[in-house]
């Protein structure tokens, strides 16, 4: 397609786009000057640069709210595709900023949608902000203070995903595994499964007294609604939880859940007061 014709691709980002710009947007509250959306798996940038690019569309975006990205990668040469990417598109430099970082770290350095005042125990690049294709890419100091949505895409566990199914589909909590390095003298690995990367992401963006945060998550077309939705609720999230399915040809070919107080408002029509 056009995207990847143009777009510089490895082999694990090239189904990285996902077309859930034009929806999560919406979800959020517009009546903010700008939305902070975190891209938590950015890989070379494709969901980043349509989240960037609603700022083109105001009709989408609305006339007074203003997108920024913050796209997180743990690998810095995809962050660089994702620069180039980006000024392939016309993105402004002031719209995304390129974070290279572990995406748990990340996610753990929120809570309630402000950043914490906490040292992680996971080592973040250590060297200072570099610049590619125009776009300054450096570690999580260049993390904003509040964040309105996240936005997840993990690895499924590679082309053989169909294969980590339950009883009824791709189960989230074996079917997803994230390995972040520990900062200790012996280099330990932690692992994290879906499951607790949502409840860490409902933690991290998601204020109920608020009624605002909203996360996304970006799934395999066989995944199990039922067991993902137990999850989601053991994570704390209340609320509306949508799963929307992307057409191609007639055929699904991913799905997409949204979850959070957004959500609740989107769907019943309802803004905030």
């Amino acid at each position: 397609n056009r995207m990847a014709s143009m777009m510089n691709l490895d082999r694990k980002s090239t189904s990285g786009g996902t077309g859930a710009g034009d929806t999560t947007n919406a979800q959020c509250n517009d009546s903010k000057k700008e939305t902070v959306i975190i891209d938590a798996f950015c890989g070379c940038g494709g969901n980043s640069i349509a989240f960037a690019r609603l700022n083109k569309n105001k009709d989408v975006a609305g006339s007074n709210t203003r997108v920024k990205v913050i796209a997180v990668d743990n690998n810095l040469s995809r962050l660089k595709m994702a620069a180039n990417n980006a000024s392939i598109y016309g993105i402004s430099k002031e719209d995304i900023v390129l974070v290279h970082a572990d995406a748990v770290e990340v996610v753990n350095a929120y809570e309630g949608g402000s950043r914490k005042n906490v040292q992680s125990e996971i080592p973040t690049n250590d060297r200072c902000c570099e610049t590619y294709f125009g776009f300054a890419v450096g570690g999580v100091e260049l993390l904003p203070d509040h964040v309105d949505a996240l936005f997840l895409s993990p690895p499924w566990g590679g082309m053989d995903y169909d294969n980590n199914e339950g009883k009824s589909g791709f189960d989230p909590v074996n079917g997803i595994t994230l390995e972040s390095k520990i900062h200790n003298k012996e280099g330990d690995v932690m692992k994290t499964n879906g499951g607790e990367l949502l409840n860490m992401a409902a933690k991290a963006v998601l204020s109920e007294s608020k009624q605002e945060g909203l996360v996304v998550a970006f799934l395999p077309r066989n995944i199990d609604g039922i067991s993902f939705t137990r999850v989601a609720v053991t994570s704390g999230i209340k609320g509306s939880i949508e799963l929307e399915q992307n057409v191609v040809n007639g055929k699904v070919k991913t799905v997409t859940a949204y979850l959070g107080p957004c959500v609740n408002q989107s769907l019943t029509g309802e803004g905030k007061k």
